[in-house]
């Protein structure tokens, strides 16, 4: 079954993707590939393991800390749209937005790097995205047609007022780079690979059928009803944990990242003072500065 290399992350690149939509791709600066980040050895780094939230299918990891891809940043992005944009709506003669919406964090999508690994949500969901996770859509049906329409305009003018702030948010910065590098590294890694092997044999000892591509239940469960779908995502989340394979191979990319965060302590330093000054202007806007 496909799901992508992380449904968190993906989502969070796919927000930034059509937050900054209206801004011009060709000003963004050059993506940097991770493969261009050094060969790392983790020895050494034996006391760096990921904290792993089971019920959410939530990794927290060395980058997490300086990510701008999670919710505490992407809540204070969003927010500094809307205010930006509820003076336009002001100026057009209808009641601003941003007030309505409730600003705290919200929870993120689980994280399918690996594969999917929350029994709570598998039993519930099969291979759907859990409900009430990712940011929240607004309400715009609500506004009815004219003050919806002025709302997507005034949005417009927000993302206008933030652009530098944004495009620079939606590279492909140092923290994305390394996370990306990890998990390449993590997966071809001789402790990742067999981590990887006793999930699929767990799976495959309970009568899962595999699908040789991505080693993960085949597509025919989803094809056979919900039902049958979410019997074989429960094994696959049950077997993730049973094995200990879905723990392994996120500490196995948290010692990555700590390794090549030390390997680009310059590079990391420059991105946090970079990422504090956009924070600090998110943080303006949304005081109405």
């Amino acid at each position: 079954m496909r799901h992508g290399r992380s449904v968190g992350a993906v989502a969070a690149a796919v927000l930034l993707t059509l937050v900054i939509s209206g801004c011009t791709a060709s000003e963004t600066s050059p993506v940097t590939d991770a493969n261009q980040l050094p060969e790392v050895s983790i020895d050494g780094y034996e006391d760096v393991t990921a904290t792993l939230d089971y019920e959410h299918a939530i990794a927290v990891t060395p980058v997490t800390a300086i990510s701008v891809q999670g919710p505490d940043y992407m809540i204070r992005l969003l927010h500094a749209i809307a205010v930006r944009g509820d003076k336009c709506m002001v100026e057009a003669g209808f009641e601003p937005v941003a007030d309505e919406r409730d600003w705290s964090p919200y929870l993120q999508e689980e994280d399918r790097t690996y594969g999917l690994w929350s029994v709570a949500y598998a039993s519930q969901y099969g291979v759907s995205l859990a409900s009430g996770t990712g940011a929240p859509d607004v309400n715009v049906i609500d506004m009815g047609v004219e003050r919806g329409k002025q709302y997507g305009l005034c949005l417009d003018e927000g993302r206008e007022s933030l652009r530098e702030e944004l495009l620079w948010s939606g590279d492909m910065n140092i923290d994305s780079q390394i996370r990306l590098r990890a998990y390449e590294l993590t997966l071809a890694s001789d402790e990742g690979q067999a981590a990887k092997a006793d999930w699929q044999g767990c799976m495959e000892d309970a009568g899962i059928v595999l699908d040789s591509a991505d080693g993960r239940p085949v597509q025919q469960y989803q094809e056979r009803g919900k039902e049958a779908e979410i019997a074989a995502i429960v094994v696959e989340a049950e077997c993730a944990r049973s094995t200990n394979a879905v723990q392994t191979l996120y500490d196995i990319q948290a010692r990555y990242e700590a390794a090549l965060m030390d390997t680009q302590s310059a590079q990391i330093q420059a991105f946090i003072e970079k990422r504090d000054e956009v924070i600090s202007v998110f943080e303006d806007a949304i005081a109405g500065r």
